[in-house]
């Protein structure tokens, strides 16, 4: 069985356990005493629609460019900041948080564990069993005590937000508007950063009913059970999200009305809703199975082995799994995962936990069709096609510009425009590129190629097309940015430059991918009459210049991997060239000179080690993540103290990429395995529209079969090995 096991409750948010259905998000504490359940709903953030695009942006590009071109990068850094800036997105919120106090008898036996195989969290306190889980068929969180005597309870709820509460015939409310404004965590010295101020923001609530043996009272805005032997807790949450092009519903009475209403209209038993819970989620969850160790040992232990430099193929495959749960519990129907999933806290969470798309939002799924998550693909999917269709407006506003752009910080508003502050992150328009060419991966993986991925391929292109300026000759991306860093430039710090590795991995990949897949022959021929004229990778003294006239990044062990977007995600910089052979050397550099413990960052590395076949980095990076990346409860670690699931998702895509590469069709098996996981066992990976299974023992694939024929290369299969609808080339 794999499951999250502790000896003791949860001292704070970050150490509790998560529940979910991808609209509905829960957060669940493990209270001997008293138990505090924090939600979340995917579709209440603050703000409404905005319009953040400049017309002004489109000239000033001109002016820009000129500026770079005549070598006057300091002068393209502060003009950039100054005259293509939009503004912040909007924050994902908090809802609210509900407090269960009980009086029963011994609670000296304790556990609480997360069963990752039915998706269930339960809380054992030797007198009272409790479980909880966010079901996805009949849209309810749930929470079942069960005394072996009977107990008392009291429940209450509250919010950081606006709100009031009230109960009226047995269901307690909470509701309230979210804030007009949130501004991001990082503006430290910002003024009334939270707003409530317009009343445009929307309406939110929290409907909360019991069922129970026991006696029921209402006292004031509390509810009391008493002498029950089993309590039955459901909530829904409701907001006046509309859609990302709408105002919201502001009105929270309204809002109450309706979660009410689809509250009461729950028409099914806990065993009903339990039973169709479990089949639901594990008819996602067993498609696919990893097997390098059972899990089920406690994880403190776990991670106290790895924080003393022993990891145990247990923790990796608990981590795997768990990044799983959460893909299943965070994208279903609503939302795309944000930076912390569906999970926050704060009403300024970490960088507004929105998506970012200058590498985090990508990473949470790019682990998921090869895990068989498909159905987890839809909030992402239509994230990007709203995506494109807002990004159309900035394209033609700021960029003067065919097709759809966005930048590095979208919320649930979609806003597409640059935001403010250092050029390093406020302008990165290629990040719209990014997110088509992940669609196209997932769907092409899934062998699902379909009209809206070529939209979205196609209009990028697009944009890709037009966006490109020329520079001696050569069609070039100016001014570029490669994300969050910078190079020295006469003893000054500049962000700006020329023909970034990384944006130009971006056109080429989306260039490759519209040639593949577009029935647009104009189209074609206006890529075909660019592509040869791409300005092309340069060679630096560490490895794959990350600008044009072999420009590095002024921070040896950058956190971001972005040069190197040509080898992982992309494919555009193939095994055998010299270009390879240049990102080999980077991203050996990068390692060495690395000391940072960000979660993403390391996922990223792992990915990469398994697309460069380098076992040796595979295990370092991964003895570095479960040391430093990962808090008690496995959330993915940021520093200083933050939670991004990011990291949590990148790992499962890390693991996937060191059993399985594919490259141009042709499947690699165990191409960055390492001693710790030499022997195990895969079910159900998707690749190419296919199922592969293989197994393997001390790094010799000894049995491998697949639904549909595959090619796969002929190294690390034992000679003796089973195979099935396999051509070994």
């Amino acid at each position: 069985m794999s499951r999250l096991y502790f000896s003791a409750p949860a001292h704070s948010w970050y150490e509790s356990l998560p529940a979910g259905n991808g609209k509905t998000a829960m957060v669940v504490t493990g209270g001997k005493s008293c138990e505090k359940l924090w939600f979340n709903d995917a579709e209440l953030w603050s703000g409404y629609p905005k319009n953040h695009d400049r017309q002004s942006a489109k000239d000033a590009l001109q002016k820009a460019r000129e500026l770079v071109f005549s070598g006057r990068t300091s002068e393209a850094d502060e003009f950039v900041r100054k005259n293509l800036y939009g503004n912040y997105s909007e924050a994902f919120m908090p809802l609210g948080t509900v407090k269960i106090r009980f009086k029963a008898g011994s609670n000296k036996r304790y556990s609480r564990t997360l069963n990752l195989e039915n998706g269930i969290i339960e809380t054992d306190c030797e007198s009272i069993l409790r479980k909880a889980f966010v079901s996805y068929p009949h849209k309810v969180a749930v929470y079942s005590v069960e005394g072996k005597s009977p107990f008392c309870a009291v429940i209450s709820a509250k919010s950081i937000l606006r709100y009031t509460s009230c109960i009226k015939d047995g269901v307690l409310t909470l509701s309230g508007n979210a804030p007009d404004y949130a501004a991001p965590n990082y503006l430290r010295t910002k003024v009334f950063p939270v707003r409530y101020n317009e009343k445009k923001a929307a309406a939110f609530c929290l409907a909360l009913k019991t069922e129970t043996d026991g006696k029921t009272e209402e006292r004031g805005k509390t509810l009391i059970i008493k002498d029950a032997t089993y309590l039955r807790v459901y909530a829904v949450t409701e907001t006046g999200f509309k859609g990302y092009d709408r105002m919201p519903d502001t009105d929270r009475e309204k809002i109450k009305c309706k979660a009410v209403e689809e509250l009461l209209g729950i028409n099914a038993d806990y065993e009903e809703i339990e039973r169709a819970h479990i089949d639901d989620y594990r008819s996602l969850y067993c498609r696919q199975k990893l097997l390098l160790k059972e899990g089920g040992g406690d994880v403190l232990k776990l991670l106290d082995a790895a924080r003393k430099g022993k990891t145990d193929a247990e923790l990796i495959n608990l981590i795997y799994d768990y990044g799983k749960y959460m893909t299943i519990c965070g994208s279903r129907s609503s939302q795309p995962l944000n930076l912390q999933g569906q999970w926050n806290k704060s009403v300024r969470p970490p960088w507004s936990s929105n998506l970012t798309t200058n590498i985090n939002a990508q990473m949470n799924y790019w682990g998921a069709t090869r895990a068989g998550l498909e159905e987890c693909m839809q909030p992402f999917y239509k994230a990007v096609l709203e995506i494109a269709e807002r990004g159309k407006k900035t394209a033609t506003s700021n960029f003067g510009a065919r097709g759809f752009c966005c930048n590095h910080n979208v919320d649930i508003w979609r806003n597409t425009s640059p935001v403010q502050g250092d050029p390093c992150y406020m302008y990165s328009p290629l990040c719209g590129a990014w997110m088509a060419n992940e669609m196209y991966a997932h769907k092409k993986n899934c062998g699902k190629i379909d009209e809206e991925t070529v939209f979205v391929v196609e209009e990028s292109a697009k944009f890709c097309l037009d966006y490109l300026t020329e520079y001696k000759g050569k069609a070039v991306i100016c001014p570029s940015v490669s994300p969050e860093t910078a190079y020295n430039e006469n003893g000054r710090r500049v962000a700006v430059g020329i023909a970034s590795a990384y944006e130009m991995s971006l056109v080429r990949q989306t260039f490759a991918n519209c040639l593949e897949i577009s029935t647009d022959e104009q189209l074609k021929e206006e890529i075909k009459a660019v592509f040869p004229r791409l300005y092309p990778y340069e060679n630096a003294e560490n490895g794959l210049a990350e600008w044009a006239g072999a420009k590095m990044s002024a921070e040896k062990g950058h956190r971001h991997f972005s040069p190197l977007y040509g080898v992982y995600p992309g494919n555009v910089i193939k095994e055998g060239s010299k270009e390879y052979e240049w990102a080999e050397k980077l991203f050996r550099y990068r390692l060495e000179n690395s000391s940072s413990s960000i979660g993403w960052s390391a996922a990223w590395s792992i990915c990469l080690a398994g697309r460069f076949k380098d076992g040796i980095a595979a295990k370092k990076v991964i003895e570095s993540f479960t040391a430093r990346s990962v808090m008690n409860n496995l959330f993915d670690y940021h520093p200083p103290c933050y939670f991004q699931i990011d990291g949590n998702m990148g790992f499962v895509a890390g693991i996937n990429e060191l059993l399985l590469s594919e490259n141009d069709g042709v499947i690699s098996l165990l191409p960055a395995w390492f001693d710790t996981i030499k022997s195990g066992e895969v079910r159900g990976f998707v690749v190419q529209g296919a199922k592969v299974d293989f197994c393997w023992k001390n790094g010799k694939v000894v049995s491998l079969k697949a639904d549909r024929p595959v090619k796969a290369v002929n190294k690390n299969i034992d000679e003796n090995a089973i195979t099935e609808n396999v051509i070994l080339v």
